[in-house]
Formats: structure tokens, C-alpha cells, sequence
């Protein structure tokens, strides 16, 4: 673990090294018990700056990419028993699970299939959310996204939770056309609190105890 902690460093310093913390261990999944332990304290000392400062509910909308998914071993056994066989299928490909401790090699990370990105697209003030995972399945690029509806329900209670409704689940192959299915028969449902947000890097958890890290994509014209 870092020697100094997390508290005792600004923002600023406390964000850069998380992102290289992030890149370095490939988003947690190639991190040492020393480095999770140290991805787990930066993001600890985010999340108190965000409960000094208090977090802007509208900074959430945007484009951002996952940097890492974390989870404890006890929080991914409750996930998937939450979730289901489809569900906990579905999340894993979306590259919003987390990565827990004791996890080996999963089904979307293989010599034949490869994890290339993971992103959340957020607009809060349309209600609508989308995470995309883009992968590669014997070297041809495939991308799976999750379209859902999004709403702070509980303003009041929880007003940094953002409550999620999967909608539909989308395939799109190499230059395959793209397929489309709805997952209404499931309804799968959760929330994400946002624990802290800027104009960079934004953390939060979800209710199944996944914690993660993401950077704010800049917007092209």
C-alpha cells in the first residue's frame, strides 16, 4: 500500500495517479494486492472530497469511458445471484461487473476474444443511459451496448442515485448488420450513486457493490 495517504494528497495529484494506477493495471484487472489496496484508498479520498464539495447531479451526463470496475469476492457472489444467469451474462459482456479479487480470466478476456473498451453514455435530462463494451472475437470487432432508461427517483433520500432500467440489448459483428433485442421478459434493474464528478474523472457505485472509475470523453466536432 502507498505510504502516504490519500487524504494527504490534493485532487488533483490524488486523480492523476488513479487514472495511471487505472492504465497500468489494465482498469484493476492485472493489479497487484498492493495496487487494489491503493486504487481502493485514492478512490476512498475522491470519494470524501466529493462529500466536502458535494456532487453535481448535471456533471454526470456525458460521454465517458471505464477506466475500472472493482468489486469485492462477496459483493460479485451477490451480484450474480442478484442478477441471474442472463443478467450476470449481460453485465459481465457490458464491462460493468467489477473485477474482484479472486477472479480469473473471464469469458469476454481470451486469447480469441478481447476486451478493447468500455464506455456509459449519460443524459440524465432525457432519461436515457447506454453502456457499450467493444470487443474483439477472432480479430473481428464486435460491440455490445445496453440501452436503458435512467432517473433520480429519490431526489430527496439519495440525491446523488441515478436509478437504471436496462431496455434493450444490442450486437453488432464486424459488418454484420446489427441485431436489437429488447429485455422487457427481464427488466433487468439497479442504481448507481455517484460518490464524486468532475470535469475529468468520475467515481460511483452501483448496488451491487461493483465500485468504479471513469474519464469524461471530450466531445469531437
Amino acid at each position: 500500500m502507498s505510504s502516504r495517504s490519500g487524504r494527504e494528497r490534493s485532487v488533483s495529484a490524488v486523480k492523476i495517479e488513479l487514472i495511471r494506477l487505472c492504465a497500468r493495471t489494465d482498469g484493476g484487472r492485472e493489479a497487484t494486492e498492493s495496487e487494489r489496496d491503493e486504487m481502493y484508498e485514492l478512490i476512498d479520498a475522491l470519494e470524501e472530497a466529493g462529500k466536502r464539495t458535494g456532487v453535481d447531479m448535471k456533471a454526470v451526463s456525458g460521454r465517458w469511458s471505464l477506466l475500472a470496475t472493482l468489486a469485492s469476492d462477496e459483493d460479485a457472489r451477490t451480484r450474480r445471484a442478484k442478477e441471474g444467469a442472463l443478467g450476470s451474462a449481460l453485465t459481465d459482456l457490458s464491462g460493468s461487473s467489477g473485477r474482484s479479487e479472486s477472479d480469473e480470466e473471464s469469458a469476454v478476456e481470451s486469447e480469441k476474444v478481447r476486451a478493447k473498451g468500455n464506455f456509459q453514455d449519460i443524459d440524465i435530462s432525457s432519461g436515457s443511459a447506454a453502456n457499450r463494451a467493444e470487443l474483439e472475437v477472432f480479430g473481428v470487432p464486435l460491440s455490445v451496448t445496453l440501452d436503458a432508461k435512467c432517473a433520480q427517483n429519490q431526489p430527496r433520500e439519495h440525491p446523488n442515485r441515478l436509478n437504471v432500467e436496462f431496455k434493450s440489448v444490442g450486437f453488432k459483428l464486424g459488418s454484420l448488420p446489427a441485431v436489437k433485442l429488447p429485455l422487457g421478459f427481464v427488466s433487468p434493474r439497479g442504481w448507481i450513486s455517484t460518490t464524486y464528478c468532475d470535469d475529468e474523472i468520475r467515481t460511483g457505485r452501483g448496488d451491487k457493490g461493483s465500485i468504479f472509475v471513469a474519464a469524461r470523453r471530450k466531445e469531437t466536432k
